[in-house]
């Protein structure tokens, strides 16, 4: 008695079939279509992504909607013709000059910031403050080149300081900047522009970090699946690294500098400010109160979580910091 029925193909002609060569060379061919495909989200489409395809905020408000009297100027980097769009906001008897400076895929109205009330609170302290938009952001001029983690931002940055110590030359000059913006400062100083002092709020200061951290509040992946394109990203795509990196730049100046830092921030995280203050001894660190991440104010926020938010949060402490740097460098 047969206890199974004869197999059609053959069992020699089924088994070549299953194990012999051409199966393998399919097998073969789709992990290798797999890895390409892997290999090009990793370091093209992913980097591109975000260095490229950042989305543009659009500037949709003014200081006037907090009161305040300013100017509209026009500043044209060192390095190409753009057209940067700034605000001047002076403050009557001013006792100094503020030149702020967003973070990326912002702009100088940045509600992630809160930069409006910010602004509003320098100017009755009486700083006058200049803002600008970064290339590639809010009202001013596209180079094509995408975000580049302060690398080409600088001579925005480097303008912006230009034009306002040209303003003012009679006060001190000082700059601060939040997340990228933190670090166009630091590179800006490294080349040459001369401040007073330095505030850096939430600093981006190592990029592949912040890199593959800004890719895991963007898609909610964990971050390590990111280390490539981090890589392929300063490798390929001109974002600074090694001694051309912020925290190394930043290691190196020697003005005084006032480093504030959320202590949960998910994207410029704060063991990076901490190494900064170790490493040099010009940086004073504030590490600012801790943000209930449950906050119901924060849950607009989403994955990005407390990054720039010691303003909106705890404005008196942090108010308090800044001034209190201010003043001691201004007598």
């Amino acid at each position: 008695m047969r206890l199974f029925a004869p197999i059609p193909c053959g069992y020699h002609a089924c088994f070549t079939s299953v194990r012999g060569s051409p199966v393998k060379k399919i097998a073969w061919s789709i992990v290798a279509l797999l890895c390409i495909a892997l290999g090009y989200t990793m370091l093209v489409a992913i980097p591109v992504e975000a260095i490229h395809n950042a989305e543009r905020s659009a500037v949709t408000t003014t200081p006037a909607a907090v009161g305040l009297a300013f100017e509209d100027f026009v500043v044209t980097p060192q390095d190409n013709e753009l057209q940067l769009a700034g605000w001047w906001m002076p403050a009557d008897n001013a006792r100094a000059t503020l030149v702020f400076i967003h973070g990326g895929g912002s702009n100088r109205t940045s509600n992630y910031f809160g930069s409006l009330g910010f602004y509003r609170a320098m100017v009755d302290r009486g700083v006058s403050i200049a803002v600008v938009d970064l290339r590639n952001h809010g009202e001013s001029g596209d180079d094509g080149h995408g975000l580049q983690f302060g690398r080409s931002e600088r001579y925005d940055a480097q303008a912006a300081i230009e034009w306002a110590r040209k303003k003012t030359p009679q006060l001190p000059l000082f700059a601060m900047g939040i997340s990228m913006g933190g670090a166009t400062l630091i590179q800006a100083a490294h080349h040459g522009a001369r401040l007073d002092g330095l505030i850096l709020l939430d600093s981006l200061l190592d990029t592949a970090d912040t890199f593959k951290q800004g890719a895991f509040v963007a898609t909610g992946l964990p971050a390590a699946l990111f280390a490539a394109s981090a890589w392929a990203a300063t490798a390929f795509y001109g974002l600074p690294t090694g001694e051309e990196q912020a925290l190394e730049r930043a290691a190196e100046l020697d003005i005084p500098i006032l480093a504030i830092q959320d202590p949960d921030d998910p994207v410029t995280r704060a063991r990076y400010s901490r190494e900064l203050a170790q490493r040099n001894p010009h940086v004073t660190l504030w590490t600012a109160p801790v943000i209930d991440l449950h906050h119901p104010d924060l849950a607009w926020k989403k994955r990005w979580g407390t990054h720039v938010s010691a303003f909106l949060f705890h404005p008196r402490e942090t108010m308090a910091q800044i001034m209190a740097f201010i003043d001691a460098l201004s007598q």
